[in-house]
C-alpha cells in the first residue's frame, strides 16, 4: 500500500485529510505512476519517487524460492498461478528408508494442489506416523488441497500467512510388523493449518495437523495408528545469499516438530499360529503373547504409539529452477510402548524443480 496526496491515482479508496491511499498490483500502474510524477516537478516529487522504487524492489520477494518451505515442519508457502513443481524425496528413519514424490501446482490464486506418493525400500517392520508436513510417513497415495487463506502485508518485503491443509489418502503397502500379520490397506484423511511471519531476512512458522485412517467397508476391524504432528520454524537467510531468482539462494532453518502416535489394533480373527519368517509377509515372534480381544473383537497391539520431540537444523539452496533441502532432526524426548525400537535421529535429502508458467506468463 502507497499514499501520495493529491489527486487520485490507479486503485485509490479511503481518501482522509488531503490523502489517497493508492494500491499497486502491476508493475504497469507503478510506471504508470512514475510517468504521472514525471510531468510534474520531479525535484519536489522525488521522495515519493524514491519510495516507489524501493516499494518496488525491496517488496517483491522470490515467489518461485518462497514456494519451498523446510523440510519437517508447517509453512504457508503456495506455488502462484499456473507454477508447478516436482519434489523427489530420500528419507531415513529408525533405520528404514523411504523414498517420496511430489507433484505440485498452483490451481489459483493462494491455492494449490499436490499428491504424493511414498514407497518404503526395506522388508523390515516400517515405523509410522507422519513423516513432514506435507509427505506422508507410511506408503501411501496422498492428494492434498492448500489454501493460503491470510497473506497480508505488514511492511516493506515482510507479510503474515496462514494456510489451510485438507487432504486424503490410501494405503498402498501393507508393511510388516513384528507383533502380528501386516494390517489391511486403509484410507485416511489429513487436515492441518500453518501460520507465519515471512521477512526477506527470516522466517518463522508454527503448525499442527492431525492424520486419522478409517476403513473400506464395515467388516474390516484392522485399524493403523491415527498421528499428530504438530512443529515450529525458525529461518535465516544470510545477507550474502540474499539473491532473487536465478540467482542461487540460501537459508537455513533450525526445526521442531512434536509427534503423538496412537494405538493400532487389528482383527483377532486375523492372529494366527503359524511359523514366523514364512510366507505371506509374516515374519512376527509367534512366541510373543498378544493382550487378550476386547469386547469388539479387536486386539490393541502392544508395540504400537509413542510420543517424541525432535529438533535439529536444516537447509534449503535454490538455484534457477532446482531447489535442494537436506535436514536432520535428533530427538529430544521419545516415550514408545511396548518393545518399539527408540528413533534418535531422521534425516532427509529432497531435489525439486519447478515449472514456472506463471510467470512466464507474466512477462
Amino acid at each position: 500500500m502507497l499514499i501520495r496526496r493529491g489527486a487520485p491515482g490507479p486503485r485509490s479508496s479511503n481518501a482522509h485529510q488531503g490523502e489517497t491511499r493508492v494500491q499497486y498490483h502491476t508493475f504497469s500502474e507503478v510506471k504508470k505512476e512514475i510517468s504521472d510524477i514525471g510531468r510534474c516537478s520531479l525535484v519536489s516529487q522525488w521522495p515519493i519517487l524514491r519510495f516507489i522504487l524501493c516499494a518496488f524492489c525491496l517488496g517483491a520477494a522470490p515467489a518461485w524460492g518462497d514456494a519451498h518451505g523446510p523440510a519437517f515442519g508447517y509453512s504457508t508457502t503456495v506455488l502462484g498461478v499456473h507454477d508447478s513443481s516436482v519434489e523427489t524425496s530420500l528419507m531415513w528413519r529408525l533405520g528404514t528408508a523411504m523414498i517420496g514424490s511430489k507433484l505440485s501446482y498452483g490451481w489459483r490464486e493462494n491455492l494449490q494442489v499436490s499428491i504424493s506418493g511414498t514407497f518404503h525400500l526395506d522388508p523390515g517392520e516400517h515405523p509410522v506416523g507422519r513423516f513432514a508436513a506435507t509427505m506422508p510417513g507410511n506408503p501411501e497415495i496422498e492428494g492434498l488441497l492448500a489454501w493460503r487463506f491470510l497473506h497480508k502485508s505488514t511492511g516493506i518485503g515482510t507479510r503474515n500467512e496462514c494456510t489451510l491443509y485438507v487432504g486424503g489418502s490410501a494405503l498402498t503397502q501393507t508393511p510388516r510388523r513384528t507383533d502380528g500379520p501386516p494390517l489391511e490397506r486403509e484410507p485416511g484423511i489429513y487436515a492441518a493449518v500453518a501460520t507465519g511471519h515471512i521477512s526477506r531476512r527470516y522466517y518463522f512458522w508454527a503448525g499442527g495437523g492431525y492424520q486419522r485412517y478409517g476403513r473400506w467397508n464395515s467388516s474390516q476391524l484392522d485399524h493403523q495408528s491415527d498421528s499428530l504432528l504438530t512443529s515450529l520454524v525458525v529461518g535465516w537467510r544470510p545477507p550474502f545469499f540474499d539473491h532473487d531468482y536465478p540467482k542461487p539462494d540460501l537459508r537455513f532453518f533450525w526445526e521442531t516438530t512434536g509427534e503423538r502416535i496412537g494405538r493400532a489394533w487389528r482383527n483377532a480373527a486375523a492372529v494366527t499360529t503359524g511359523g514366523g519368517g514364512g510366507g505371506g509377509g509374516h515374519f512376527y515372534d509367534v512366541s510373543a503373547p498378544l493382550p487378550p480381544p476386547n469386547s469388539s473383537g479387536v486386539i490393541v497391539l502392544p508395540n504400537s504409539g509413542r510420543t517424541g520431540v525432535y529438533s535439529g537444523p536444516t537447509f534449503l539452496f535454490t538455484y534457477r529452477a532446482m531447489a535442494f533441502q537436506t535436514g536432520v532432526l535428533f530427538a529430544v524426548w521419545d516415550q514408545r510402548n511396548g518393545t518399539q525400537p527408540a528413533e534418535r535421529f531422521r534425516a532427509v535429502v529432497g531435489v525439486s524443480y519447478f515449472f514456472l508458467g506463471g510467470r512466464k506468463r507474466e512477462k
